[in-house]
This record gives structure tokens, sequence and C-alpha cells, in this order.
């Protein structure tokens, strides 16, 4: 199930909400630490509506080289995603279950920048549909013995060109390509609340026909494959409730291959970041809440800043 943003498109939108580049071309919608906490134990079979509202605010851009863009460049971004997942038991084996998710994120950019860049004053960004099975509470993929038991999931996600973008602005809510991103996670919960989760995705982009480039004209331009993951160490506060729980978790971004525009490969145009920070996540009757503040550094092509992520998950 994606939990999205960044997008908590981060989000752009972040959730997940991925955060929008310095060059501005990956899709700005993938999830960059908008899931985490227990991520691949999905609930029992039902429909669910996942809320998230992420804030993001840098004051750096980075260059390929890490280096910070001259003069005053400022963005915020302040983004809600809901995101709806039906789930049912098709009998699979070893009690995996199958589900269909889809999101629509609505963003919210402010850009303030000495170098010219705009961002756009529209709302809507695209729209994600995935398809999944994985493993769900009570009912972990293996038992690893001594108290650990391992629970998996995979998924496929297929953003669709569907948002709002206009060729003049740096930053739009949409992307005006198609991403398909398969991705797979797992879960080892072990003895006295401990927990550790992880997700790894690739994202694979077409082209976006209405790029503008440097010359002012417009161009085909092909994001380069990104690699991505999220990852969490967690504990329950027993002392406290056993449905609360503290964690240090975070994300890490590589692009491995370089754009294209118009078919040749655009040098130094790979991104790459890096989050860490604090969440907590507290498991109510039939809902959960997680609140989760990220720190970055090592971007380049990105935007180096802060994000804040809050996720309400509730029953249909």
């Amino acid at each position: 199930m994606r939990r999205a943003l960044g997008t908590v498109l981060c989000i752009v939108v972040a959730v997940g909400l991925a955060m929008p580049a310095a060059a501005w071309n990956q899709n700005s919608g993938l999830n960059y630490g908008n899931t985490n906490f227990l991520d691949a134990i999905l609930p029992p079979p039902g429909v669910y509506l996942d809320n998230y509202v992420a804030y993001y605010h840098s004051d750096e851009f980075k260059d390929a080289d890490g280096n910070k863009l001259p003069l005053d460049n400022e963005l915020s971004l302040l983004v809600y995603v809901p995101q709806l997942t039906w789930i049912a038991d098709l009998g699979l084996p070893r009690g995996m279950i199958f589900g269909v998710t889809g999101l629509l994120p609505v963003v919210n950019a402010n850009l303030d920048s000495d170098l010219g860049m705009v961002a756009s004053n529209d709302n809507l960004g695209d729209l994600m549909l995935g398809v999944f099975v994985a493993s769900h509470a009570g009912k972990p993929f293996a038992n690893l013995g001594n108290g650990f038991d391992l629970y998996l999931a995979a998924e496929v996600d297929v953003y669709m060109p569907t948002g709002q973008y206009d060729k003049k602005f740096t930053i739009n809510p949409g992307n005006n390509f198609f991403t398909i991103e398969p991705f797979v996670k797992f879960t080892v919960t072990m003895p006295h609340g401990f927990s550790f989760s992880m997700r790894h995705h690739l994202a694979f982009n077409t082209e976006n026909d209405e790029y503008l480039g440097d010359d002012g004209q417009t161009h085909d331009l092909k994001p380069g494959i990104m690699y991505h993951f999220n990852y969490c160490f967690a504990k329950t506060l027993d002392f406290i409730s056993p449905n609360l729980r503290l964690g240090a978790m975070g994300y890490y971004g590589k692009q491995l291959t370089d754009d294209e525009l118009d078919g040749r490969d655009m040098k130094d145009s790979k991104e790459q970041i890096f989050g860490i920070g604090p969440g907590i996540q507290y498991v109510g009757k039939g809902w959960v809440l997680s609140l989760k503040t990220y720190f970055e550094s090592a971007a380049e092509n990105k935007a180096e800043g802060e994000r804040v992520v809050l996720r309400l998950s509730l029953p249909f």
C-alpha cells in the first residue's frame, strides 16, 4: 500500500510527500519517507483511507556536485494526499492479501528565487494507481524463530500525467510524464517490541514532451531511472502504552542513469538525497496516527531541507 509525496509528493508531492529537485526533472510524487513504521504489515481485508499532510522547506538548492546554487532561493511546500486502498483475501499462499490503491495530491507551493525560478499556482497533482500483494497483521510471511517474524509486500504503482503542468514554471503539481514504479518492502518484528522495516523502489519514466530548455525552446526530456529506499528502526514504549512507538527513520535516493534530452544523455543530471529523523506512531482501535520529521543532506541536483509528515489511517 503506497503512502505517498512527496505525492507525500515529496512530497512534491513527498505522499509520497518526493522533493522537487533543483533540476526539477524527476517525478515529484515519489515516496521519500512517507511510510516506514511496520511498513510491510498491512491491515486486514477492507477499505481504508490514508490522509497525508506534509510540509517541506528548503533554502539550499544544490547542483550536480552538491554545492549550493548562488543567491537566495527558498521553497516551501504544503501537500495533502488522500489515498484510498481496497484489500481483499483471495486465498493466496502464506496468507498473503491482494489490494488496489490510488491517491491524488493537492499541492501548495511557494518559491522565492533570485535565479528566476517560478512555482505554479495550480494545485492538482498526478493520479497514482497501484496493485499489491502483502502480508497482513497476525499472518507473517515466515517465522524466523526466537520471536522474530518476517512480513513481505510487493507493489507496482503507475503515476499518470493527470496533474496541472505548464512548461514555463520551474515547479508544477503535475509532471507531464508517466512513471512506472515497482517496489518491494519487508518488516521484521522482534522480541520486546523492536521492529525494522525497509522498502526499495525503482522508478522508470517516460518522456516529458513539453520541457522548456535553456534555449527557450520546447524539447523532449526523459528523466533517468531513480532508485530510492525508506527505512525505519522502531521500539514500542511499553512503559506508556504498547500501542505507542518511537522510531529512527529516513530515506535515500540515487538516480542511476542520466536524463535524456531529445534522445541524448544530459551530463551532470543525476539526482541524490539522504534524509534522517525521528518519528512517533500510535495505533488506536482501527486507526493509526504517525508524525515524522526529516533532515536532509548529501543533495545533488535537488533542494535540501526539512520535511514533516503527518499520516492518519482510517477504516471505511
